[in-house]
């Protein structure tokens, strides 16, 4: 049946300031703040709510269902006050997993009692209607499984919500300190008046005004958002926005200062807390004084100044932005830190492309120069040689002979230039393919030597040549032989008459060590620094008037590295020239087993 209750109109009017301050929170949705204060304000809705109701109907068949959702009310206030609590006091480092898990165990644990209560009595003993003063009301005695969801469980989360706000009251400055006390105030409320009716003193006869006190908790909660700024949404907003940026960010007052900073300056410069205020930028900032001398150096009259910060091969972009009131007067300064490693690399490896490309170009450049000019000696005189031939047959032979020779030794050098290009150009195009094996050294060198004998002989030279028939190499045959063509064919260029080349190897365990010696015109010391540079000018003459361009020694240079080994070259100028080259002996996979 349906009654007038004036707690009926009192539990309406707390719903209906539950309802209001619910609706006037829920725009700001996605913020946790906003999220917790709406499982209070619900929580103590249905508590409110399902209370004024079983007031105005008494229904025995509906009165269990009512106290059901009161208590589910109860519970989803607790959970909605221990939420609020860590929020405002800034832990929200407890809710972890484990954590969530605790926090759900009251709510499911009042649905298990309330859903048993009709079968079992879980939740209340005994109920039964009373008369007072003319108005009935309901009287229930709790069962042990509702003391337990409703006193119990909510009694541990009262402490725990106690020691949060107590330490916050300790630590924190002074408007922080009046915020957390309200809030601690407004908890012990509702316990207050719990405990009094435990315990038989009732304000109003035999009516719990538990739930009353509930609502005067979110009235006060509120209140000191409103009072002490605690939701001021805008600067709110901004901070959650702040707290969620990658690049770290750290606010000063005129006098340098740390007043704020988010949680990726916490980590850049490994603050342990943040309820430490005013805090001098020294100390702040003590693992990099070079930010604290640059700070101190930076000028008044620049609003914004950027700089780059290298810390730990990390590079930061940090942007300085002076903070001035309405009379232009500093008053602080916003400092942002990005981190601008990648694009640093970027740029190095941008930087490193070309200058690689540049080098490419100059070497291209120097090697069509040289080809050009290396190329126009040798074709005219064999232009000339053939016209000279075609105009004179009649000539004495010997003179012919000369002639002949020379047409030879021209073509041969064109041959050789052409040939060192070909094979330069199919390395750098990545088309000439590795393809090593077992092979014996000194059947390579004698297969180089016989392609020279004919020009050796020529000029008087002989090859003493030291190559134990046991030395093995691990190598591309095609390579080496190339290498070694090369090395002989300017010894011979560059040796006097009658002279020797010595061709060698030595075992230096893992490699064998081969060298090439002439006892000829040798180098400048500024020829050899030259040796093994792309792009370098390199113009040589033999004994008896050969041309070398160095194009040989660089591909030489570069064959030799592919099969692992390294080319040197000395001379002192006056004695001939020595190059040594290592090879090594077996696959590398195995040298170092």
């Amino acid at each position: 049946m349906w009654q007038f209750h004036p707690y009926s109109v009192l539990l309406l009017l707390a719903f209906s300031f539950n309802l209001g301050l619910g609706l006037f929170v829920i725009k700001s949705f996605r913020l946790n703040l906003v999220k917790y204060l709406l499982i209070l304000v619900l929580g103590s809705m249905v508590w409110t709510g399902f209370y004024a109701i079983d007031f105005l109907y008494i229904s025995t068949s509906l009165h269990r269902t009512f106290i059901s959702f009161l208590y589910i009310g109860v519970a989803f206030a607790n959970m909605g006050m221990v939420l609020v609590s860590i929020e405002f006091t800034n832990n929200r480092h407890l809710l972890t997993k484990r954590f969530w898990v605790l926090l759900s165990v009251q709510p499911l644990l009042t649905l298990a009692v309330c859903v048993l209560d009709p079968i079992f009595k879980t939740l209340t003993l005994d109920t039964y209607l009373i008369n007072v003063e003319g108005r009935i009301q309901w009287i229930q005695e709790t069962n042990i499984g509702g003391f337990i969801v409703s006193y119990f469980i909510s009694f541990f989360w009262s402490i725990f919500v106690a020691i949060l706000l107590i330490r916050g009251i300790i630590k924190s400055n002074q408007t922080e300190r009046n915020r957390y006390l309200l809030i601690l105030i407004s908890y012990l409320f509702i316990w207050v008046t719990a405990i009094l009716h435990k315990i038989g003193i009732r304000p109003l006869p035999g009516l719990n005004i538990t739930a009353v006190m509930s609502t005067i908790q979110v009235i006060l909660i509120f209140f000191a958002i409103g009072y002490y700024r605690m939701f001021d949404l805008v600067p709110l907003v901004r901070g959650e926005i702040v707290d969620e940026l990658d690049e770290a960010v750290v606010i000063l007052d005129f006098n340098h200062r740390v007043v704020d900073w988010n949680s990726t300056a916490e980590n850049l410069f490994a603050i342990k807390t943040k309820n430490v205020t005013l805090l001098p930028h020294t100390i702040f900032f003590q693992h990099a004084p070079e930010l604290v001398t640059k700070l101190d150096l930076l000028s008044e009259k620049r609003t914004i100044s950027k700089w780059i910060w290298e810390k730990n091969h990390k590079y930061w972009e940090v942007t300085a932005k002076q903070v001035r009131d309405a009379n232009r007067k500093k008053i602080g300064m916003v400092l942002v830190f990005r981190d601008n490693t990648e694009q640093r690399n970027l740029e190095k490896q941008m930087a490193n492309v070309n200058r690689e490309l540049l080098l490419a170009n100059a070497t291209k450049d120097r090697f069509l120069s040289i080809i050009s000019h290396d190329l126009r000696g040798p074709l005219a005189g064999i232009k000339m040689l053939l016209k000279v031939l075609n105009e004179d047959m009649k000539k004495k032979e010997d003179a012919l002979a000369g002639m002949t020779q020379s047409l030879v030794d021209a073509t041969e050098s064109v041959f050789s230039l052409l040939e060192n290009l070909l094979e330069w150009s199919k390395l750098q195009r990545g088309q000439e393919e590795f393809r090593p094996n077992y092979c014996r050294l000194d059947a390579i060198v004698l297969e180089c030597v016989e392609l020279f004998s004919l020009s050796a002989n020529n000029k008087g030279i002989r090859f003493e040549l030291n190559i134990p028939n046991h030395a093995m190499v691990y190598c591309d045959d095609r390579m080496i032989i190339t290498v070694m063509r090369n090395l002989i064919s300017n010894a011979l260029k560059f040796s006097h008459q009658n002279s020797k080349i010595e061709i060698q190897a030595i075992d230096t365990g893992l490699h064998w060590l081969i060298s090439v010696k002439d006892f000829g015109v040798g180098m400048s010391k500024s020829t050899m620094n030259k040796l093994f540079k792309a792009g370098e000018v390199i113009k040589s003459v033999g004994t008896l008037g050969e041309t070398g361009n160095g194009i040989g020694l660089l591909l030489c240079s570069e064959f030799v590295t592919v099969n692992g080994g390294t080319l040197t070259g000395d001379s002192d100028g006056v004695n001939g020239s020595l190059f040594q080259f290592s090879l090594p002996k077996k696959q590398k996979e195995e040298v170092f087993v």
